[in-house]
Formats: structure tokens, C-alpha cells, sequence
């Protein structure tokens, strides 16, 4: 037996779009270049709640064979068009999206996993509204890598992505956000007065570490004195079988860490969904609580079954290590300021794309960073939407289930409805 089904109720599902759709005021024209025979049943459902919701949002059906020339505007950066495709146009600005981006498919069977038309369409509504983009930088000079599935997926969010070497270059004025993707440099003296003035003015960092992330003086020094954030040199090493998953098609397994309640994990806490990283992670120390106007909270940790090593070259156990449940993560927050600063001991797969992420491993990554990087930046109208799974659930029996179930519906039922039958007719005629 075959069922195919979302993994939420839709109402469910839309709950925060419809929320977001309460005050929006732009007018959009979405449209879906396809007949109305020929468009996608799934894809035009959820547009009509769109419009439903919102009088200012109008879904339009645009033949391309009778109307071949219609979407030649939207064609742009060498961008095509396709059956199905659907553009939002608010008129000083639109989105374009083709089908195959309103769905999520697995690269390796090529079988549809996840649906992203609310995912999308909520994205481009916020991008044709907006007046201002968000901006983040990536910090470059101290032999950071490439986190290119981060800056994809911060550009999906309308976020303007740039980079910037604080070796040579002041942090520009309009930087939401900066992000330090597993340093191997250390930060000079000027720099750090760079980063603490950014920071004074309400600024925001994410630096993600990792095992080659060493002798970081300077930088870890900062974190510490003055954002209560702790940088150790020993690994954190997960011990609990449960807490990992492994990479199909590879023999690599990934930790699960654990997730702190906060404004911005509740949404992945409620839907049991799953981050994971690379082994093994830098164990970060929370040195205090609070501060004056700066409070300090872990956010991801690992099982009380993990436990710390400064050995790099052998991660097992020798003796003597003490088992407990470390911070892999920490969030600082100055009040003051309004500015803060997340540090995590590893780099969380931000340099997989975020499709192979979702749509292959079901992990939540993404949205975890997402929604980390808009509450830093107290983007309150911004949110991440959940893409909705595809679940292609087969029940399958045994020999001995089917034979039950074939003997309740073909045998026992229709002698039991018989003989109920035979006996209210035995009453009704002796009466």
C-alpha cells in the first residue's frame, strides 16, 4: 500500500506565511507559464492560498504557446524559462523560479523529496517589498574557506553577499553581518580593534571553527575577555551511537548535537528535525554568564556520553577523560549595544549546497543558519520556511499479515454482516 503524503497539515504548514500576510501591502502578479491543463496541481495549491490570503496577490495562468513572447523580460543572467516556471513581479523587482526549484530532488534517484513552493514564494515576496537587502560579508586574509553552500543560501534569503580582507580593508558600514569560516591565521592586533569597533556600533559575527583552527591568540583572547566565549584546544568526541547519522553512499558518519531551546531553534526543536557535523568539533567554554549588558548562551551540545581530548592524532579513549555534555556552540549577546556574536567549534557543513543537505540527508542546517543569522541581526520580519517533505511511504507485509488481513475482509466481515443481517430479519418477521 502506497501513500503519498506531506508531512504536515497544510494549514499547519502556512502558519507562519499567513501571519506574514496579514499586513502585506505590495501589489505581486505571480505567474505560472502553463496552461491551466497543463500546470502543476501541487505548485498552483499552495499560489491560490497565496491569494487567498492576501487581495494584493494575483496568480495568472500565461500560455507560452499562444503568448510565446511574454516572458522575455524576465529572462536575465543567462536564465531560461521553462514549462511550469513561476515569476513574482512586484514591479520594480521580480523573482523568477522553474519547477525544478519549487521542488527538491534527490541527485541520486532523481525522485521529487521535498516541495519549496512556500519556501520560495515567501522569499520573493520579501525581495520584491523590500526597500533595503541585508548584507553580509565573509571575512577573508586568514586562509578561511569557502562556504559557498552558505553564500547560496543567504542570496536565496535576499541577502547581498560580499567579501572583505580586514588585513587591508576597514569593515564596511552597511555589514548586517560578518562571517569567519574556519580561520588557520590569527587576527592581528589592528584587526581585533576593527572587529570590537564594528561590534560597538551593533555589528554581528559568526566564526566557525574547527580542528585546524590552532594557535588563534589574538582572536580567541577577544572572544574570551570580552564575549564570554571560551576557545579550547581539545575535541569534543561524541561516544552515543544515537547521536549520529551516516552520509548514503559514503562510510562517513556525521554527529547530531544537541538543541537548546532559543527564539530561533524552537521551530526545528518542535519539528524533530536533525542538524548534524563533521567529526570531531573544538570544545567551546562558556566563562560566564552574564557580563553587565552581555549574557552568554550554549546553544548546540553534545550527549552527556561525549567526552574531551587534546589528542588530535588518536581520539580514543585512554584513560582518565571525563565523560559530560560539552558546549559545541555558544550565542553572546551585548543588550547594550545591541550586537552579538556566535561561535561554533565546527563548521556545520556550511560549505555542502544546501540541496544535497535537504533533499539527499534531510538535515536542517540551513534553516538553523537562516534563522541564527536573522535573529542576530533582529530581522523580525524575515523567517525561514520549512521545506514541506515529500514522504513516499510503503507498507509492506508479510505473508502471514496478508493472509489476516484478506481473512477479516473477505471472510470474517461479510459472515459477521450476514449474520447480523439474518438475525435483525429472524426479529422483524416473528414481530
Amino acid at each position: 500500500v502506497s501513500a503519498f503524503l506531506l508531512n504536515r497539515s497544510s494549514d499547519l504548514r502556512m502558519y507562519k506565511t499567513k501571519e506574514y500576510l496579514k499586513n502585506y501591502d505590495t501589489p505581486v502578479d505571480i505567474y505560472i507559464l502553463a496552461g491551466e491543463s497543463e500546470q502543476d496541481g501541487n505548485i498552483r495549491t499552495v499560489l491560490d492560498k497565496y491569494a487567498a490570503a492576501n487581495e494584493n496577490i494575483n496568480v495568472t495562468n500565461i500560455n507560452m504557446t499562444s503568448n510565446p513572447t511574454f516572458g522575455k523580460k524576465y529572462v536575465t543572467d543567462g536564465k531560461s524559462l521553462q514549462s511550469n516556471s513561476v515569476i513574482v513581479d512586484g514591479g520594480d523587482k521580480f523573482k523568477t523560479y522553474t519547477m525544478t526549484e519549487l521542488y527538491g530532488v534527490n541527485a541520486q534517484t532523481g525522485q521529487y523529496t521535498s516541495l519549496n513552493v512556500e519556501n520560495k514564494i515567501t522569499s520573493a515576496l520579501k525581495y520584491v517589498s523590500s526597500e533595503t537587502q541585508q548584507k553580509a560579508y565573509l571575512i577573508k586574509g586568514h586562509n578561511e574557506i569557502a562556504v559557498d553552500g552558505a553564500k547560496t543560501k543567504l542570496e536565496s534569503e535576499n541577502f547581498e553577499v560580499g567579501e572583505v580582507n580586514t588585513l587591508t580593508d576597514d569593515i564596511p558600514s552597511d555589514a548586517n553581518m560578518l562571517i569567519v569560516a574556519k580561520p588557520t591565521a590569527d587576527f592581528s592586533k589592528e584587526e581585533i580593534t576593527k572587529l570590537d569597533s564594528y561590534l560597538q556600533k551593533g555589528g554581528n559575527i559568526q566564526v566557525y571553527l574547527d580542528v585546524d583552527s590552532k594557535n588563534l591568540t589574538n582572536l580567541y583572547d577577544y572572544l574570551k575577555s570580552s564575549w564570554g566565549i571560551g576557545v579550547s584546544d581539545n575535541l569534543v568526541i561524541e561516544t552515543d551511537t544515537s547521536k549520529s547519522v551516516s552520509l548514503s553512499g559514503s562510510s562517513m558518519s556525521l554527529v547530531v548535537p544537541n538543541v537548546k531551546s532559543y527564539e530561533f531553534t524552537d521551530s526545528i526543536i518542535d519539528n524533530q528535525r536533525t542538524l548534524a557535523y563533521f567529526p570531531y568539533s573544538r570544545l567551546i567554554t562558556q566563562e560566564f554568564e552574564s557580563n553587565g549588558d552581555i549574557s552568554v548562551t550554549p546553544v548546540l551540545t553534545s550527549s552527556e556520553k561525549a567526552y574531551t581530548t587534546s589528542n588530535y592524532e588518536n581520539v580514543s579513549k585512554v584513560g582518565g577523560e571525563q565523560d559530560g555534555e560539552y558546549p559545541i556552540s555558544e550565542l553572546s549577546v551585548d543588550a547594550k549595544h545591541a550586537s552579538s556574536v556566535y561561535v561554533s567549534g565546527n563548521t556545520m557543513l556550511l560549505t555542502i549546497d544546501e540541496t544535497t543537505l535537504t533533499n539527499n540527508y534531510g538535515l536542517a542546517n540551513y534553516d538553523y543558519f537562516m534563522n541564527l543569522t536573522n535573529f542576530m541581526i533582529g530581522n523580525e520580519e524575515s523567517f525561514t520556511v520549512d521545506e514541506k517533505t515529500l514522504v513516499n511511504n510503503v507498507i509492506t507485509l508479510s505473508d502471514l499479515g496478508q493472509k489476516i488481513i484478506f481473512a477479516f475482509v473477505v471472510i470474517i466481515i461479510p459472515i459477521t454482516v450476514l449474520i447480523i443481517g439474518l438475525v435483525i430479519w429472524i426479529k422483524r418477521r416473528n414481530l
